[in-house]
């Protein structure tokens, strides 16, 4: 195995509270952005004139705290999203707004100063802002390709708050010691930060520090669904209420999409299930609903011990995938289905199938992110009867975990789980791009090419 396959994903989330529903079969479009109405105004000579609004001028349910959910790009939505339907409306405005912040036309000043932060602990923004934004990261941009994508994600947007004027960052380095990660926090908290943003790999072992950063005033909001510790489990804490928010899909929702794929594909026989880090909440998710929704002809080979247990846990490293795989298929051949959060994991995992000469025939997969390794194997195989379906990377909720913290410190109520809708995709030719920067990058990622290259173009 390449040392560079390490470089994997992650990932991600539960939201177990709202009410689950299938997002499997959504197809409606991605909203159009809003039009602004021009204001008539009074001249000196008592004519009324159209003048168009200013720009720069927010408008909509979040203009009072500088936000402009209808400016979004709807070629933007598209792009990290697919044709979802959109979520609740405070949480789609939320969104919506982060993603209109998202201008893949940068200059290169903005590209010197985000790669400057995201190669260093520290940065000066060179705004003069009083804030600072804390990144704490249960992984790591040297040790996963999703996470630094993430990363830059959050840097990007923090660029676009003349309010922020440094950021500094952490990574556990998905450490199996949870004090690691916990000092991380600790860190930002003694550091100053105004606010925190991360990933938290724990889970409910970070729910001390998380929680002393909140009694400092200094909000804590997710993403991709890390809740420190899924609601309802031990040491829970609850976004909203003992903490900011948390970013992210409806877990369960995705869940029963996953279960669905499966159900529909593999009709009867046997499936397998992978995870990232052991009991994270984004994987326990939409791992109890699909176990739950799974069919009654359909068999998972490696079931989780019990209901608040992951399964097939990988820390999202690729050679542990591909071992997870190995074994599996060595005591069950004949598996028709698999299902993971990362894609480039699956596609390293599947050189068992061609270690222990099993064909990759009959196979429906379910994933959650799109790195296009295996979808441009999926390309070379050219087997009819082995199709992938996938939701998106989900890279750009670090940027909206970053408005949603910005809005947070204006005062503005937002709702603890910021629901990401999601739609299941099926994988064609053309998600199979040779020309990608890099092609463990997500499709969906909002981190513009010229971007991309600096962090990985050598």
């Amino acid at each position: 195995m390449k040392m560079r396959k390490l470089l994997g994903f992650i990932v991600v989330l539960a939201m177990v509270a709202a009410a689950c529903s299938d997002s499997s079969t959504d197809t409606t479009e991605a909203p159009e952005t809003p039009t602004t109405a021009a204001a008539p105004t009074t001249t000196a000579a008592g004519s009324t004139d159209t003048v168009a609004p200013e720009p720069d001028t927010p408008a909509g349910p979040l203009a009072e705290y500088g936000e402009d959910p209808s400016a979004a790009d709807p070629d933007l939505v598209a792009k990290a999203l697919g044709p979802v339907t959109p979520s609740d409306e405070a949480s789609w405005n939320i969104v919506l707004a982060s993603i209109a912040r998202a201008n893949q036309d940068l200059d290169q000043a903005t590209i010197d100063k985000a790669m400057e932060c995201w190669s260093n602990q520290e940065c000066d923004t060179g705004t003069g802002g009083d804030l600072i934004m804390g990144w704490a990261d249960g992984g790591g941009d040297s040790v996963n390709v999703w996470r630094g994508v993430s990363h830059m994600e959050a840097i990007l947007q923090a660029l676009t708050y003349p309010e922020i004027g440094t950021i500094v960052s952490t990574a556990a380095n998905f450490d199996a010691d949870p004090a690691v990660h916990v000092n991380g926090i600790s860190f930002l908290i003694q550091r100053g930060a105004s606010f925190i943003v991360g990933y938290p790999d724990f889970g409910a072992a970070l729910s001390g520090v998380v929680a002393e950063a909140e009694a400092a005033g200094i909000p804590y909001v997710s993403f991709s669904a890390g809740y420190v510790g899924l609601p309802g489990t031990e040491g829970a804490l609850t976004p909203g209420v003992d903490y900011t928010a948390v970013v992210g899909e409806d877990l369960c929702a995705l869940g029963q999409s996953f279960a669905q794929i499966l159900n529909d594909g593999v009709g009867s026989g046997s499936v397998g299930m992978l995870g990232g880090t052991p009991g994270n909440a984004l994987t326990l998710g939409w791992q109890q609903c699909t176990v739950s929704d799974l069919a009654s002809g359909v068999e998972l080979v490696n079931p989780p011990p019990d209901a608040n247990t992951t399964t097939g846990d990988t820390y999202w490293v690729n050679t542990f995938a591909l071992d997870a795989v190995r074994a599996l298929l060595t005591t069950n051949p004949d598996i028709g289905g698999w299902v993971y959060e990362y894609s480039d994991g699956l596609y390293t995992a599947l050189q068992a199938y061609d270690e222990l000469n099993i064909p990759v025939e009959n196979l429906s997969v379910a994933l959650r992110t799109d790195e296009q390794t295996l979808f441009c194997d999926w390309v070379d195989r050219n087997e009819p009867t082995y199709n992938i379906w996938y939701s998106a990377g989900g890279n750009f909720q670090s940027r909206t975990a970053v408005t949603a913290a910005m809005l947070k410190l204006q005062g503005a109520e937002i709702p603890g789980q910021i629901v990401v809708p999601h739609v299941m995709r099926q994988v064609t030719a053309e998600d199979c791009n040779p020309d990608r920067v890099n092609e463990v990058v997500s499709g969906t990622s909002l981190a513009p090419d010229s971007v991309l290259q600096r962090m990985f173009g050598g």
